[in-house]
């Protein structure tokens, strides 16, 4: 038997048919299309997450049998958000979890911020769609007043896919809706974001069944009638499981989009340490805490476009520039292309090029502003050593493809940092979990013992060059206050 596995990501979903022994049988990419409409809104036309759904479930029903898929697991993006009516039909384009519209309401709600990040495990921010949902609200009357379901994408494709609005405990806790403890909807938080809680979906643990495939989608994809749709949990949940991030002590960092750091935790202390996002685990009844970094292979692909006039992106070009550039580059860069993220949220931070002079090359301020996000990495990490020990990273994601980057991480982190093989960690992470969530497995550490990728490309840090980044991020640091402080006036 198989299972189909849907990984939505921001700039493409991809569909994944799994051996029980997790072998990938056959995959399938569709492109997603960002609309970018100035002054940080972004939205999606939501037909593109059921259209390509479709679109990928047909072609891989019709190149293998699909009489052996056993169930459909799904993993995404967490925090964008679609309103629909009463049939489910959307109601505004999605509003992407990268868009900051929301930012006013985020910075009126911020007074609340301790009490909230204790109730939560999250400050205001405007990633969360718990704010963008009070946006509609007050900018959009008319049609907050037609919405009968607040849907982020996942609840969205599963609605397409089964006609039931169900979604899981980690991408509740992304709402900032959620209280993280006993994972309900938490009425006074509901009632200071002004969101009803009926226009919010079921939430169940990860790996369990949310609904079953409808006739009519079966009918358009070819897949057989009835089969289980699960969540799987959020995208960078799965991709710590698939880097087999089960255990304390270690860090998963997906450069994607975005920058996201993860660590297990499997017992919430009564007392939240500040610093930190906590979510719930793809694994039930845990947790895990995070930070997010806005602008990553964002930052990477804004050099392709405009240092490089690249309109389709030549890893291995860029590649050697990064090689040329073989120690620690004398330009200083703040990498807030998209604002800054946790644990200090800031939407207004933008991006600061420093010490640059007529010798500068186009190579050395590529090689700056990569530096620049890792090094923002690398003050994150701090945040999670108050809370548990570090002692390696387990990266994952489009840009370690390049070897130039995984070393730069390891040497601006000054850690160990381990790459797997598996492209796809996110999908295999969303397979574990499915299985575990299925039976197969009395656990998600056992599905990764039994099926995990455990061979894995280590990158050893230049401890002579972490020693410059440790001066070097103090800094940017400082060049940031700077110039946030001359904003502020």
């Amino acid at each position: 038997m198989s299972i189909l596995v849907l990984d939505i990501g921001t700039t493409s979903m991809r569909g994944i048919l799994y051996e029980e022994d997790g072998t990938p049988l056959y995959l399938a990419r569709r492109e997603n299309h960002l609309i970018f409409l100035g002054d940080a809104l972004i939205e999606e036309d939501p037909s593109d997450f059921s259209g390509n759904a479709k679109s990928i479930i047909r072609e891989i029903a019709d190149h293998c049998d699909a009489q052996r898929i056993e169930a459909v697991a799904m993993t995404s993006q967490r925090s964008s958000i679609i309103p629909v009516d009463e049939k489910g039909h959307p109601l505004l384009p999605a509003i992407m979890w990268q868009d900051t519209r929301n930012k006013d309401i985020c910075r009126e709600l911020s007074v609340h911020n301790r009490e909230l990040f204790q109730l939560t495990g999250a400050e205001v921010s405007t990633v969360f769609s718990g704010s963008k949902m009070t946006w509609i609200r007050r900018q959009q009357p008319e049609i907050y007043r037609q919405v009968h379901k607040f849907l982020n994408i996942p609840e969205y494709v599963c609605f397409s896919m089964t006609g039931e609005y169900v979604s899981d405990y980690t991408y509740a806790s992304r709402t900032g809706l959620m209280n993280l403890r006993t994972g309900e909807w938490d009425p006074e938080t509901l009632k200071l974001y002004e969101v009803e809680k009926e226009k919010l979906c079921t939430l169940k643990e990860p790996g369990e069944t949310a609904a079953y495939i409808s006739d009519a989608f079966a009918e358009k994809t070819g897949l057989p009638k009835g089969l289980p749709l699960i969540h799987s949990g959020g995208d960078q949940q799965c991709a710590a499981a698939g880097q087999g991030i089960a255990d304390e002590g270690c860090v998963s960092i997906t450069i994607g989009t975005g920058g996201f750091l993860a660590a297990a935790c499997r017992k919430l202390p009564d007392v939240l340490p500040e610093g930190l996002i906590f979510n719930r685990s793809c694994i039930p009844g845990e947790y895990m805490m995070e930070t997010n970094i806005l602008s990553c292979g964002a930052a990477f692909d804004w050099c392709a476009r405009q240092l490089y006039g690249m309109d389709r992106i030549d890893y291995k070009v860029l590649e050697d520039e990064l090689n040329k550039e073989n120690f620690v580059s004398s330009c200083l860069t703040v990498p807030y292309f998209s604002g800054r993220g946790a644990p200090d949220w800031d939407p207004e931070a933008r991006a600061v090029f420093a010490n640059i002079t007529t010798a500068t090359r186009r190579s050395e301020l590529f090689k700056s502003i990569m530096e620049s996000v890792f090094m923002e990495m690398a003050s994150h990490l701090e945040y999670f050593r108050k809370a548990a020990e570090v002692r390696e990273i387990y990266a994952g994601g489009g840009m370690c493809a390049s070897d130039a980057l995984n070393q730069l991480l390891a040497d601006v982190c000054g850690m160990p940092v381990y790459i797997t093989e598996d492209p796809e960690a996110t999908a295999f992470g969303a397979l574990l979990t499915a299985m575990a969530g299925m039976g197969k497995y009395s656990s998600l550490k056992e599905a990764w013992e039994k099926l995990g990728r455990h061979e894995r490309i280590c990158f050893q840090p230049d401890m002579e060059k972490h020693r410059q980044y440790l001066q070097k991020q103090k800094e940017m640091n400082a060049l940031y206050e700077s110039v946030r402080k001359g904003n502020t006036k």
